[in-house]
């Protein structure tokens, strides 16, 4: 299945690129409906507990966050972990974390990031698919990003979240859906210190993405203990 998939993946690019050569590294797609985008450099990272993908070229930034790191379908927009980002040549940043503004009647923040294969090479590798639509902070301002692939893409580490602000956003609305979890279980069931450490995660998660300078994140992730 494993060999199928890259071929299938590697035909995509053939139709789609001038002059890409086996397993090459790549990330592209079309921006905007009508313009073939394609990255000049491309490198992957584990952060926030999830992939972080980027390709970039000499004016223009792609970033894909999905929830965790491993293989899988990470749905965009709504109240999701998942994000995707771009960055025009203005610096002008574009995310599904974004809602759109009511007044526009376009798409909503939505899509998919497809990691569909971890290549146990050294470094690692990340091979999948994406798509997206996103909006300014504002939501004014509006952006898609159709047919996306990344090919072997290296996890070398080093990356940082352009976005932090959605970042935040996110890992906030990931505590309060494990609290809720977390207050409604029974402490002497067999599923609680599962749920307790999913709370403790995502609390701790958000005390990355947000900083915690009163300390009264880490001291809830204290309380919570060993879980058991």
């Amino acid at each position: 299945m494993k060999q199928l998939w890259t071929f299938a993946i590697f035909a995509v690019f053939l139709y789609s690129c001038e002059d890409l050569q086996d397993n090459n590294p790549a990330l592209q797609g079309i921006k905007n409906g009508n313009e073939l985008w394609k990255a000049t450099f491309f490198s992957s990272d584990i952060d926030y507990g999830g992939f972080l993908i980027e390709g970039r070229n000499s004016f223009e930034t792609v970033q894909l966050v999905t929830s965790n790191d491993t293989q899988g379908t990470f749905n965009l927009g709504g109240e999701s972990a998942s994000v995707a980002i771009f960055k025009d040549a203005n610096g002008v940043v574009y995310s599904t974390a974004n809602a759109p503004d009511p007044s526009l009647s376009l798409y909503p923040t939505d899509g998919q990031i497809i990691v569909e294969d971890v290549v146990n090479s050294d470094p690692k590798t990340l091979i999948g698919t994406f798509w997206f639509h996103a909006y300014t902070a504002d939501g004014l301002n509006y952006f898609n990003f159709s047919e996306g692939v990344f090919y072997n893409v290296p996890l070398l580490g080093g990356l940082v979240v352009i976005d932090n602000g959605s970042i935040c956003l996110q890992a906030t609305q990931q505590v309060a859906i494990a609290f809720l979890a977390f207050n409604a279980a029974d402490s002497t069931s067999p599923e609680y210190p599962d749920i307790c450490l999913a709370y403790k995660n995502a609390l701790t998660a958000q005390i990355n993405a947000c900083g915690d300078s009163s300390g009264n994140l880490q001291a809830l992730v204290d309380s919570l203990g060993d879980c058991l």
